[in-house]
């Protein structure tokens, strides 16, 4: 699951920018908009990459920053979209909410770099990453639910790592229905899990988090 951006159709009065850097600044968000509303990841990143060209350092750059990462993920470029993320805000505010979405979707985008990396050395190191974040994102909201799944995805996927092979064919398998420290029972993560193993590369390919939607445990919104 990852999580969709908003894009803010504000104008940021500056001294320093002409009413011309202004508009242009604003027929970019909204032409970047109408892009990723239609799918067109490729044609939104480029837009996105231009408007950054004429955007001062800021939290409107970091929040097309964040905009700009979200287009990666679409497109399956999980390293990018990951390094992107992880340059989060930490400002206060509305720029706060952001850094809390970024930190779940880096853990989306490490975790999809993980099923795709070969040795077991590096899938290990991406996923304990990827955990981090998710972590991170329930103790600032114990109630997110879509943190809560894929972090005990995520922990299962850990599990299968660093469990001998011969574990599973020498012993049978033994359900429980302990509660682990995120909240979901175990139960339901080995059904998530294994619906997960039928289609790897579906894992988590869920849209971007919105960024007005996410905090308060509200579902997902699949508009910008």
């Amino acid at each position: 699951m990852i999580r969709l951006p908003a894009v803010l159709l504000f104008i940021t009065l500056a001294s320093s920018s002409s009413m011309q850097e202004m508009l242009q600044d604003y027929r970019l968000q909204l032409k970047a908009e109408a892009l990723y509303k239609k799918r067109s990841y490729s044609s939104a990143e480029s837009t996105l990459r231009q408007l950054l060209t004429i955007q001062p350092e800021g939290d409107k750059k970091a929040l097309t920053k964040f905009h700009l990462a979200c287009t990666l993920y679409m497109q399956g470029k999980y390293a990018e979209a990951a390094s992107l993320f992880a340059r989060k805000p930490t400002t206060a505010g509305q720029q706060h909410e952001v850094e809390f979405q970024s930190l779940f979707n880096e853990g989306n985008s490490l975790a999809m770099i993980a099923i795709g990396t070969p040795g077991n050395s590096r899938k290990k190191s991406l996923f304990v990453n990827s955990l981090d974040c998710f972590k991170s994102v329930l103790l600032n909201n114990p109630n997110d639910g879509d943190a809560k799944i894929n972090y005990e995805i995520v922990q299962r996927y850990l599990h299968d790592l660093e469990k001998p092979k011969h574990s599973s064919s020498s012993s049978p398998k033994t359900k429980s229905n302990a509660q682990p420290a995120s909240g979901i029972s175990r139960d339901t993560a080995e059904r998530l899990l294994e619906k997960a193993e039928q289609d790897e590369s579906s894992l988590m390919r869920q849209l971007p988090r919105n960024q007005t939607a996410t905090t308060k445990g509200r579902h997902n919104n699949r508009d910008w």
